[in-house]
């Protein structure tokens, strides 16, 4: 009796150890345990680094070290873990996440990435997911985890809500490089992008991800837009969750600060996290060289005009408000009074990002419009000036580009017309040609005068 029972008991063991081979097998596709825990360790090395004390490592010392920003410090003390740090939450801001699975079929909404002509008139709700729980799933038996909050208006306040704890579900693919998922808002408008590149520089910068380079997690269902290319250029691969057809295992995920609660979205503070540094980081990744000396005999003088062009399915026409009616007889004006400088013309809607980029890092003065162009701002010498114009019927409590002026003490003026008789049908403005040469002269003045006490 006693060995049927020993037998018994031998069968029941070697049975245990096979089930438990078996399901290791089916979790980790061939007995891969041994790798994904090494990977797992590696990874969470990303967590447990301090953030980068300064950009010399970056740039190659290109460029003078930036000192550890105050930001960066008060993120750090901010940082609450939970589910033995697979879920780390800083300042209620961004988050990362270890071994998280996300599953696309609890994702409802368009795939994204369509042509703009096959969804003309698509309201802009559908272009973003509804989720479902269980969306985003972590090995964690730690219910504190859902006790993490992010402000209600967030997108990530939604995805810590369907996120589920517990046993990551099978996943035939697993994503081994470090992941930034973000949710886009105003796609096709240059400075909601830019904001959302620089929060994705800001977050590779923070955790010390080699190279600032990372895959970048569309979850949304926008179409195809001329700055989408960039942000490959910028970081790596991009991938829109909606043309995920399987679950997913990422082994580092990073979710991005929302674009609306960017560093760049506080106009009023008098300078933000390594703003610098992310202009040389953007010129680089396009191969543009950032130098370029101030000749007061010869300035470089541009005009950023606004045309009608057709960017996102909700404006089918391409409607342009801003638009300035004389753009030929200030050309003309200006030739004149400044012979010996140069005056050039900017059309951004149909040049690359590096054309774009190419032109703005030789001009001395930038004059145009209000609007997402002038965000290029941000890549004008250091001793550039900045001209904004505004129409009548627009408020010059928008202040994005007189931040931006301020941040890159940049020399900056503004002007707005107080006169109905300027203002013409579809949205264009006579600009009498004496306001600019006036401001223009101004600006020259301060650049040239601030040279000669530089030295």
């Amino acid at each position: 009796m006693k060995q049927r029972w020993k037998c018994f008991m031998t069968l029941l063991f070697f049975l245990y150890l096979i089930i438990i081979y078996l399901t290791h097998t089916q979790l980790y596709e061939g007995g891969d345990y041994n790798l994904v825990l090494k990977a797992e360790h590696a990874h969470r090395a990303i967590l447990k680094t301090k953030p980068r004390h300064s950009d010399e490592t970056v740039f190659n010392n290109h460029t003078s070290i930036t000192p550890y920003d105050e930001t960066f410090k008060a993120w750090s003390k901010s940082r609450q873990s939970f589910c033995d740090d697979r879920f780390v939450g800083f300042d209620h801001l961004f988050a990362i996440l270890q071994n998280v699975s996300l599953d696309p079929v609890l994702g409802i909404g368009p795939r994204g990435g369509e042509p703009i002509e096959s969804v003309l008139n698509r309201p802009e709700k559908q272009e973003f997911l509804v989720l479902k729980q269980g969306y985003f799933q972590i090995n964690c038996k730690d219910d504190d985890a859902f006790k993490y909050r992010f402000e209600p208006d967030d997108h990530l306040a939604h995805w810590r809500s369907v996120m589920r704890l517990g046993l990551a579900p099978v996943s035939r693919e697993r994503m081994r490089n470090v992941t930034v998922a973000v949710t886009r808002y105003e796609y096709a408008n240059l400075y909601h992008t830019m904001t959302d590149w620089y929060n994705t520089f800001l977050m590779l910068l923070f955790f010390n991800v080699t190279n600032l380079a990372a895959d970048i997690l569309f979850i949304d269902g926008h179409p195809e837009g001329g700055l989408d290319s960039t942000w490959s250029t910028l970081f790596g691969k991009f991938v829109r969750v909606g043309q995920l057809k399987t679950a997913q295992l990422f082994w580092t995920m990073i979710w991005n600060i929302q674009g609306y609660k960017s560093p760049m979205y506080h106009h009023q503070l008098p300078s933000i996290p390594h703003i610098e540094s992310f202009r040389l980081f953007f010129l680089r990744k396009h191969n543009i060289s950032f130098v370029k000396e101030l000749n007061c005999d010869g300035l470089n003088i541009t005009f950023l005009w606004r045309r009608d062009y057709v960017a996102h399915p909700r404006n089918p026409k391409g409607t342009v408000s801003r638009k300035v009616k004389n753009e030929k007889e200030i050309e003309d004006s200006i030739h004149s009074f400044y012979p010996n400088h140069s005056i050039h013309s900017l059309r951004t809607e149909n040049m690359s990002m590096h054309d774009q980029l190419s032109a703005i890092v030789q001009t001395d003065v930038l004059i145009g419009m209000h609007g997402a162009g002038l965000t290029l701002a941000l890549f004008l010498p250091r001793h550039a000036g900045l001209i904004e114009l505004y129409p009548k019927y627009w408020s010059k409590d928008n202040v994005h580009f007189k931040a931006i002026a301020r941040w890159r003490r940049l020399h900056y003026l503004n002007w707005q017309n107080v006169m109905e008789m300027n203002e013409h049908p579809n949205h264009f403005t006579y600009l009498d040609p004496s306001v600019i040469k006036k401001m223009l002269s101004e600006t020259i003045t301060q650049m040239c005068k601030s040279k000669d006490r530089t030295g």
